[in-house]
């Protein structure tokens, strides 16, 4: 591509509905010569789905960061591998019996199945189901069992002092509340201390509570946790003026997610004789079990771009190389094999570590993600699914407040993408004459968001209006 250095009034002169085919290419010339921020550069890649040709490509095959765009590859490859109809599940099981006085002659075994959705109620229905099934006593231990997952709770290159950050969770097969809690902190009576409440409440994670109510010689209020020790312990600190809430990652959210099990069945009257850690056995059967759908696990990742849901996605697919060991390795792998099998590239020619696109290490070209697009719009049973996951210009999700005049509204599906160096957007869009473009805008160098959203947004604008 040679960008224009002569086209100061090309935009302007050219109605939106007059932009054509032959246009396109000089319209994004003149956008990327006049609004590329300083320091920055892009790659650009756009297709033309209903006529199978490639309508505009600038530095397509060079590797960019995806940042959150990665979540497209991640659930692409999760629904065309594991299935639609595939469940993330936490199952509670045993080899014993029920004896006829409401006793569970043995071990009980809550089963982690990495499942991002799995919340205090989930949990609750469980015990709920266990008094229904008469189980009134555990004579035996209760057992939490992780061990289809090795101890890597983070992904390759995944920044350290990103946490506690609830966007980086501490990942286990057994994670309630998307491996986070929520602090609030309400004001009481001047110079006293506030209120300090937690979401989900337990027993498990301590509060230090050192600030103040309408105390002005203390500094802002501050809430965070020893993250630098990896300590769940909640420390509260300064000037409690109004009342204030966050969301912290949790360190061991296995350990969360037991604590809280015990609770409810202490609070449902089950008694067990002691807890600990183990694997069920294989011949054990199931009593009763919690589970969500890929489908909805993939909206939740792309609509609302949650990390979580996206990694226990990328994780689960390498449970097709390893059934019974899930580690970011064999997941990495998996999507190597499916990339080879689908587009016959070699894992030199990208790279990706993770499922979200939080690693340092991932590094994925334009092409590339066009190519996984395409792939997926071809597939008749399977897009309609992908496609209304993803978020939608004007209307949800991370772009329900971007693309929302009247020419691009609701005529773009794409997933967004921002981490420090890199901004990028990537999906379909519908142009005023019914033609499906699959497209992805790659900025590099992207330290300010705002003026590389401008651009892709331009040129989204550019493509919505293309008529022939």
């Amino acid at each position: 591509m040679k960008l224009l250095k002569t086209l100061p009034f090309l935009l302007m002169a050219l109605p939106a509905s007059a932009i054509d085919s032959d246009e396109v290419t000089e319209a994004i010339d003149q956008i990327i010569y006049d609004d590329l921020p300083t320091g920055t550069d892009i790659a650009i890649m756009v297709y033309d789905l209903t006529s199978d040709t490639t309508l505009y490509a600038y530095r397509e095959k060079v590797l960019c960061r995806p940042a959150s765009v990665l979540k497209v590859v991640t659930s692409a490859t999760a629904l065309a591998s594991l299935g639609p109809d595939y469940t993330f599940d936490t199952t509670l099981r045993t080899k014993a019996d029920v004896t006829a006085d409401s006793v569970l002659t043995g071990d009980l075994y809550l089963v982690g199945g990495l499942d991002p959705a799995l919340m205090e109620q989930d949990l609750k229905k469980m015990i709920s189901d266990l008094k229904a099934a008469g189980i009134n006593r555990i004579k035996g231990t209760l057992y939490a069992d992780i061990s289809i997952m090795d101890s890597v709770y983070w992904g390759s290159g995944w920044c350290w002092d990103d946490s506690p950050a609830s966007f980086q969770p501490y990942i286990s097969p057994l994670m309630v509340h998307e491996g986070y809690v929520g602090i609030q902190v309400t004001p009481t009576t001047k110079g006293q201390a506030p209120e300090v409440s937690l979401y989900p409440s337990n027993r498990l994670i301590r509060v230090i509570n050192d600030a103040r109510t309408q105390d002005n010689s203390l500094g802002p209020l501050t809430i965070t946790r020893d993250w630098l020790h990896n300590d769940n312990t909640i420390i509260v600190q300064g000037n409690c003026k109004r009342k204030q809430s966050t969301d912290l990652s949790v360190v061991g959210t296995a350990d969360l997610t037991f604590a809280l099990f015990r609770e409810y069945l202490d609070d449902a009257g089950i008694k067990y004789d002691r807890f600990s850690w183990g694997t069920c056995p294989v011949m054990a059967k199931t009593i009763t079990k919690v589970s969500h759908g890929l489908p909805m696990v993939m909206k939740e990742a792309l609509k609302e771009s949650n990390n979580l849901y996206a990694e226990c996605m990328f994780l689960q697919t390498g449970r097709l190389r390893q059934p019974n060991g899930i580690t970011f390795k064999e997941a990495s792998k998996y999507i190597d094999s499916f990339v080879s099998r689908k587009f016959g590239m070699s894992s030199s020619e990208y790279n990706i570590v993770d499922g979200c696109g939080l690693s340092m290490y991932d590094f994925v070209s334009p092409k590339f993600m066009v190519d996984m697009l395409s792939l997926i719009y071809r597939d008749e049973k399977l897009f309609p699914l992908f496609y209304r996951s993803l978020p939608i210009s004007g209307v949800d999700g991370t772009l329900k407040t971007r693309l929302n005049d009247k020419a691009t509204l609701n005529k773009v599906h794409a997933k967004t993408g921002s981490v420090t160096g890199a901004c990028t957007l990537a999906g379909y869009i519908r142009t005023a004459d019914g033609r499906d473009l699959a497209f992805c805008i790659m900025n590099e160098g992207a330290v300010k968001m705002a003026p590389s959203r401008k651009i892709q947004d331009m040129i989204c604008e550019v493509l919505c209006s293309l008529e022939d």
